[in-house]
């Protein structure tokens, strides 16, 4: 497993794995413009990307996990791990939050043996799903 900045020239193999991108511009132009500005990581095995994360710094100053997302069959095999690690080391703010929706019990679950604290909750993003905020303290 390789971890790296994601270049111009991973954009359509992140898009690939993006179920989301794979249907919607809207995700497709917000893979592009993380790529361009430097905030997204790829996970590589066998050179073929697995999986990325995106760290900005939008969410009121601090590190802010926007994205993360590891292609369906390569999951459970600490992909997830690594990418929130290497962020975790990497990110620029004392604290770093990300968020998941109240429906994803899978990420709530990884949050929290990731050691991530409730921060917060956002009703109306999703339409009956609200947003689950999560927080962790990784510089002292």
């Amino acid at each position: 497993m390789k971890i790296r900045n994601a270049t111009e020239h991973d954009i359509d193999r992140i898009i690939a794995i993006d179920s989301i991108a794979t249907t919607e511009e809207t995700r497709r132009q917000h893979i592009r413009e993380w790529v361009r500005r430097g905030c997204a990581i790829i996970v590589l095995i066998d050179e073929r990307v697995v999986g990325y994360a995106v760290l900005e710094y939008t969410f009121f100053s601090y590190g802010f996990i926007s994205m993360l997302i590891v292609q369906e069959t390569y999951r459970r095999r600490g992909i997830a791990s690594a990418l929130v690690k290497r962020l975790e080391e990497t990110c620029n703010t004392a604290k770093l939050f990300t968020s998941t929706n109240e429906s994803n019990a899978p990420m709530q679950a990884f949050m929290t043996s990731m050691s991530y604290e409730p921060s917060g909750i956002v009703h109306n993003l999703d339409e009956g799903d609200p947003e689950l905020f999560y927080f962790k303290r990784v510089k002292v």
